[in-house]
């Protein structure tokens, strides 16, 4: 509950805020620089060396990299169909298919399921949707925003942006088994705590009633990919295929209902795909997604 509170509250200030003499258009777009250039690097020092991945919870990691890949094939696909530009395109590429999971995940899935559900959903945020933001979804936008541009530029743009550089050197950690003492632990911890705030008020600040109302198409497929069929693919996946109905099938499925990640809506409005339509697909689908993700629970046999 405080969770949703608090989602409501950032982005009720930022979207007030933005609105009166206090700050000037500029100021989005400082705060969408603190935090891609800031904060993500911190989260991923901070998170990724404690990943503990266990091949029996594969599964955490990869539905994540899955419902990924569909929304690349699926938008691309569709777009043609309903006429989306490229930029509409991309955009609901990266944010429909990377979810909120820590933020809204977490306490539901504890809520849900217990402590157990919890250290399921800790596994799939920071073993499956860290991994997907960083990786797959880094490379995606710099390939979509390249214009054409050779495999070779697009890496060394890739190689060169900061937040992928301080990942990987996360991942470094992780492998070698460095573990943080305490204290830089806990300054570590209380330097992204700030984080959440900051994104959720940027994202209300960069919202536009009236040009969201112009997205009406985009915004319906795109929530309708993020909210109905990634975790409807997940589920088939799951339960038909795999034949894993547990916890672990549960919580995959739920993760892949949870609106867009912040971040990375954040990053792609940054990068110039459709910033409007970037910005308001969380700003929408995180509170749809948590009445929702109790119904598809109540749902799931």
């Amino acid at each position: 509950m405080e969770n949703i509170i608090l989602l409501i509250l950032c982005l009720t200030a930022g979207y007030g805020l933005k609105r009166t003499s206090l700050f000037d258009q500029n100021t989005p777009i400082v705060l969408n620089r603190l935090i891609i250039y800031f904060f993500i690097p911190l989260i991923a020092i901070h998170r990724v060396p404690k990943i503990e991945f266990d091949t029996s919870l594969i599964w955490l990691t990869l539905t994540p990299f899955l419902v990924f890949i569909c929304s690349f094939l699926f938008f691309q696909s569709i777009g043609r169909f309903f006429n989306l530009t490229e930029s509409s395109r991309g955009a609901l590429i990266l944010t429909a298919g990377i979810s909120s999971t820590s933020f809204v995940g977490f306490p539901i899935f504890e809520m849900l399921y217990g402590s157990e559900g919890l250290a399921y959903g800790v596994l799939l945020s920071l073993g499956g949707t860290i991994l997907v933001f960083n990786t797959l979804g880094i490379a995606t936008l710099f390939y979509l925003t390249s214009g054409g541009a050779s495999v070779g530029s697009i890496l060394k743009k890739l190689f060169s942006f900061v937040p992928f550089l301080i990942f990987l050197l996360a991942l470094v950690i992780n492998f070698i088994g460095l573990t943080y003492p305490t204290w830089l632990d806990n300054i570590l911890s209380r330097l992204t705590s700030p984080f959440t705030i900051l994104a959720l008020m940027s994202i209300g600040m960069q919202i536009d009633l009236k040009t969201s109302q112009k997205l009406w198409k985009e915004i319906l497929i795109g929530q309708s990919y993020k909210l109905i069929l990634a975790p409807l693919i997940v589920y088939v996946l799951m339960w038909h295929i795999l034949h894993i109905d547990g916890v672990v099938g549960r919580v995959c499925v739920l993760g892949a209902a949870i609106g867009s990640m912040n971040a990375m809506s954040i990053l792609t409005a940054e990068k110039g795909l459709n910033p409007e339509l970037s910005i308001i697909m969380p700003a929408l689908g995180i509170p749809i997604s948590i009445p929702l993700l109790f119904i598809i629970e109540y749902l799931i046999p």
